[in-house]
Formats: C-alpha cells, sequence, structure tokens
C-alpha cells in the first residue's frame, strides 16, 4: 500500500483501507475468529470457513453499501488484499480521481 492512502466516501463518511480493516477486525473479534497481526496472512489461517466468508461479505456490504460475491476471500485471500479490492470498488472521495489507481508496495504491518 502507498503512503498516500487511497479514501472513497460512503454515506458521507470516508473510508480508507484501514476503515474497512478495521471492520474486517471488529467482526473478526465478534465471531472470536484469530485477528492476524500480519496483513498478508490468509483468512484460512486465521480460523475462516467458508459460512465465515459468506458472512463477512454480507457484513461488509452492509457498511459499504456495494455488492460483494460470497467468494470474494477466495478471490482475496489476505486481509490486506481484501481491503484493498473493496476500496477499489467504492467511489473515491476526490471526484477527479480514478477509481482504477491502484497501490504499490506492500501493506503495512502492525496492529489494527
Amino acid at each position: 500500500m502507498s503512503d498516500q492512502l487511497q479514501t472513497a466516501v460512503v454515506d458521507g463518511t470516508k473510508v480508507t483501507t484501514e476503515k474497512i480493516l478495521a471492520w474486517v477486525q471488529e467482526w473478526t473479534e465478534a465471531n472470536h475468529l484469530k485477528v492476524p497481526t500480519d496483513l498478508d496472512q490468509t483468512f484460512a489461517e486465521a480460523g475462516f470457513d467458508s459460512m465465515h466468508s459468506v458472512e463477512l461479505a454480507f457484513f461488509l456490504e452492509e457498511r459499504l453499501k456495494i455488492k460483494i460475491d460470497e467468494t470474494v476471500l477466495f478471490d482475496y485471500p489476505t486481509f490486506a488484499s481484501l481491503a484493498e479490492h473493496l476500496l477499489s470498488r467504492i467511489q473515491p472521495a476526490d471526484a477527479g480521481a480514478s477509481t482504477t489507481a491502484a497501490a504499490s508496495g506492500g501493506p503495512a504491518v502492525g496492529s489494527w
């Protein structure tokens, strides 16, 4: 992820990859699953099964106001890749910014 955060707006609220990861962490803790310290860890390594994937997709749909396929965790199997993918699917905060702007580099490691 680049040093400059991509930002999108959902219902007047700024959304960043960190915000998406915070929602994932909230859901993960509420469902008694392992919260990773390495964002390149896969959902499978954190104990997610197919039912968890579906439930998390529905949870994130509600917050992001976009349709999310139930298999998204299989297509984007790490916490970092999922957050980056979802952010790329929502409207940028800057109307002139490209929705396809890609982040470069690896995700930050640490607590979220």
